[in-house]
């Protein structure tokens, strides 16, 4: 009985001890929130914007420096004033007034600012120091109190670390809009601590800690706030930069310590759209907004998951969101690996297919409208409604549902989530759109009004957990499973469809999904994070370890090797395939 209660006692106590430890960060964010809530009384003179007064002048470009830079301001015309800021700050005048160049040099021994902020009950603080940029923001101002617009030049002084081999993401925000206590979106914040807002919304007291209602679940256009992104190419050349909104982006991973960032163009910024090569390989060079995302689900895991599935998709008859990996600093501070993505949206589908935005409808999952006209759900659901009414095996019913739906889309969009083990689908993760301007007599191209399917958030895929597993079996789920579910069990009864299904299925086993192929686009991806992910992993904490990293990374290669030769089994069992009708793998396919 002592040695019972010596261990319950144990328990207690370090129960307590993380107890304590959650309240006491919990307190540390909401008074450093609380600091830059923009509470605080203004005195100083209103400064008034003035076209009249041109941006300060500085002497040298933002970017990458190996040694410490001194740098020079001019206002260009006498008797003007430059107030300028090195931290990121809005400059007023309260800031300092520049009399003499500034010395721009490696700050990383500086105390951690933003990075010390917990953004998340999972929040851990960086193992050691982040490393640090310097931030210069800075207008020029007349007697009158006219302002210029301002300056805003990211420097990096490199003198203990070597460059990035990513792209860096520069972005400078107002701190309250991101991290203050009443409007920061980055964190907990007024949302969490009002307890009446859980009254007011009926909500749990006992909600998942990722449900917790926090100043980062709010969304819509109150959740934009204004910041300015500078993009450096990894050979040091600024690629452009630009006045944008950032967003929380994503559902269930905002609740993360790093999250992802939704960036928009728009009118009121200065520049509706992104004219820019975003990804090298990719046709579409415009962009309405892009993700920087946190890799969701796989954060804590490789970083590239989804990434990774989507690119072996790419070329195929289902839409993926492209992807590039970066590292991104919040006014000059550190702030991880982010994956630049495209993202889906009717935008995306503008610039890609050279639409117009009243010519698009989008669906989710059972047929909820996204963006488009609500009578196009009744489209959706009258097919569905004919699937479940009608014989798909006699060929003028299928000849139907093939007029209104790109059944290699549809195929393709199956074959690539069973194949993957994507477990969080198809009771999620499923978008599907069509155009809807009008019959074009060009019935080949997207514009002859055909739903088609798009592939996204695969991050429960390849081995992620144990429903993802290499051997686990989708089939199953893939015919019995919502409107999905519906649609491909109907189809499955035409030997036509099931016959161009087991072919193409066949066909991307032995190209796109043979193992040899599938290991080499996992290395290229190790290989481009591999210089930065232990940097990435102090700060964010959310990875253990570079040799877990490699652990985790080894999970998808192991997944690769063995799943070829698991689906063709799966394949021949579900759909009884004998002699030579069954699925076969190239040799190179085997499981170990």
């Amino acid at each position: 009985m002592k040695y019972i209660k010596k261990i319950k006692n144990r328990y207690s106590n370090k129960l307590k001890l993380v107890t304590l430890i959650f309240v006491l960060t919990l307190i540390f964010s909401f008074w450093y929130s609380l600091k830059y809530s923009g509470s605080k009384k203004n005195d100083s003179p209103e400064l008034i914007f003035s076209n009249a007064l041109i941006v300060p002048d500085c002497s040298a470009q933002g970017g990458f420096y190996n040694e410490p830079i001194t740098l020079s301001l001019s206002a260009g015309i006498p008797n003007l004033k430059i107030y300028f800021t090195t931290d990121g700050s809005e400059p007023t005048l309260k800031s300092e007034v520049y009399d003499r160049p500034i010395v721009i040099q490696d700050i990383t021994s500086n105390r951690n600012n933003l990075s010390a902020i917990p953004t998340s009950p999972r929040w851990k603080p960086p193992l050691g120091d982040v490393f640090k940029g310097t931030i210069i923001r800075a207008i020029t101002v007349d007697a009158l109190n006219h302002k210029s617009a301002e300056l805003k030049r990211s420097f990096f002084v490199m003198s203990n670390k070597s460059n990035y081999s990513l792209p860096v993401i520069s972005m400078i925000i107002n701190q309250k809009d991101f991290f203050g206590y009443n409007k920061g979106i980055y964190v907990l914040g007024k949302t969490y601590l009002d307890k009446d807002n859980y009254i007011r919304k009926q909500l749990r007291l006992d909600l998942p800690w990722w449900e917790y209602p926090a100043n980062y679940m709010l969304r819509g256009s109150d959740a934009e706030r204004d910041a300015f992104i500078e993009l450096y190419e990894p050979n040091g050349k600024l690629g452009f930069q630009s006045n944008v909104g950032i967003r929380i982006n994503g559902n269930a991973t905002r609740g993360f310590p790093q999250k992802s960032l939704r960036v928009c163009y728009r009118s009121k910024y200065g520049q509706p759209v992104l004219d820019y090569n975003l990804f090298s390989s990719n046709p579409v060079k415009r962009f309405n907004s892009f993700v920087l995302r946190n890799s969701g689900n796989d954060g804590n895991k490789t970083m590239f998951r989804d990434a990774f599935m989507q690119s072996l998709m790419k070329n195929t008859h289902v839409d993926i969101q492209d992807n590039r990996q970066a590292v991104v600093f919040i006014n000059g501070e550190y702030w991880g690996i982010h994956n630049i993505r495209e993202r889906f949206d009717e935008n995306y589908l503008v610039n890609k297919y050279h639409l117009t935005v009243d010519s698009l409808s989008i669906l989710e999952l059972n047929g909820t409208v996204v963006y488009g006209e609500k009578h196009s759900a009744t489209h959706f659901e009258e097919l569905i409604d004919f699937v479940k009414k009608n014989d798909l095996s006699k060929p003028e019913n299928y000849q139907f549902i093939s007029d209104r739906i790109d059944v290699q889309s549809f195929q393709d969009f199956i074959i690539s989530n069973v194949f993957f083990c994507n477990s969080d689908w198809p009771n999620n993760n499923v978008k599907f759109w069509r155009y809807t301007g009008g019959d074009d007599s060009d019935t080949i191209s997207v514009r002859d009004g055909r739903w088609r399917w798009i592939l996204f958030d695969t991050d429960w895929g390849f081995g992620y957990n144990e429903s993802g597993q290499a051997n686990a079996n989708l089939l199953k789920r893939a015919t019995h499973i919502g409107n999905v579910g519906v649609l491909f069990d109907g189809l499955l009864k035409n030997e036509t469809f099931k016959a161009q299904f087991l072919q193409r299925f066949q066909e991307l086993l032995n190209t796109t999904f043979e193992s040899n192929h599938m290991l080499e686009v996992i290395n290229e991806f190790e290989t481009t994070l591999k210089p930065e992910i232990q940097e990435h992993i102090n700060r964010w904490r959310a990875i253990e370890s570079l040799d877990q990293w490699k652990l985790n990374v080894a999970v998808m290669k192991d997944f690769a090797q063995k799943r070829p030769r698991f689906q063709a089994e799966q394949l021949n069992t579900f759909f009884e395939l004998q002699g030579k009708q069954q699925i076969t793998i190239k040799s190179s396919s085997k499981a170990h």
